[in-house]
């Protein structure tokens, strides 16, 4: 049945935070806590990621033994891909063959899109109030990449970062010197509101950044325009 755009846009936000406020209902008893801090910034990006995104199949991993990665989840880019190559045209952009990054040679995911129809993705959450992630976090974050992903799966996988911070420069630095697909999201904790959480004007996604490997390797997507044009809101 056909609805208005603002009551589709209404409900698909309920829905992004109907877990998150399932979460803070069933954890008051811990609600200061930094488990709970952690664990609720983790169903924040989680929500951003299926929203803003695209995301689908996203779990929640985050635990004593979660080997690094707080959120697994399936990343359909041909959803992005579609609807922006309806408004940029971007099948007529030529995307070559083969890219270089570091010395590691692969095919951009664009010429893969008919047989690969999602990425996974792996994610690590930090949720630094003050502090910015270091350059320490991001090894552990490729070290977490290369122990858990086998070489075969390499180019069919990113890895993430978020934090409510913005990246350093020796961070930046880092993540673009890596032979992997990485991606840094700059998404803000929930911020307290009376006796709850504002849900509708924070925990927002602030900043995307592709290391140099995701740049070539996601080239001709259409994610960055996406995400620009506010394209969630519209699909």
């Amino acid at each position: 049945m056909y609805r208005p755009l603002q009551l589709r846009l209404t409900i698909k936000r309920w829905k992004s935070n109907e877990a998150i406020q399932n979460f803070i209902q069933q954890n008051q008893s811990i609600a200061q806590s930094s488990v709970f801090q952690g664990t609720l910034y983790e169903h924040t990006v989680m929500r951003e990621l299926q929203y803003k995104l695209a995301m689908t199949k996203l779990q929640n991993t985050g635990g004593a033994n979660d080997k690094g990665v707080d959120i697994k989840g399936c990343w359909p880019i041909g959803k992005i891909y579609d609807t922006m190559n309806g408004i940029l045209q971007l099948d007529s952009l030529a995307i070559p063959k083969r890219c270089q990054a570091n010395g590691a040679i692969f095919k951009p995911y664009r010429h893969k899109m008919a047989t690969e129809a999602q990425l996974k993705v792996l994610v690590q959450c930090k949720a630094f109030r003050s502090s910015k992630v270091a350059p320490r976090e991001f090894r552990e974050l490729v070290g977490t990449f290369v122990s858990m992903v086998p070489s075969t799966q390499r180019n069919k996988t990113i890895i993430m970062m978020c934090s409510p911070n913005m990246l350093t420069r020796e961070g930046i630095t880092l993540i673009n010197s890596v032979r992997m697909p990485l991606i840094y999201l700059r998404i803000e904790m929930l911020q307290p509101e009376g006796t709850g959480y504002n849900l509708v004007d924070s925990g927002k996604l602030l900043n995307y950044y592709e290391n140099d490997y995701a740049a070539q390797f996601l080239q001709g997507c259409g994610i960055k325009e996406w995400l620009k044009l506010a394209m969630f809101n519209k699909s």
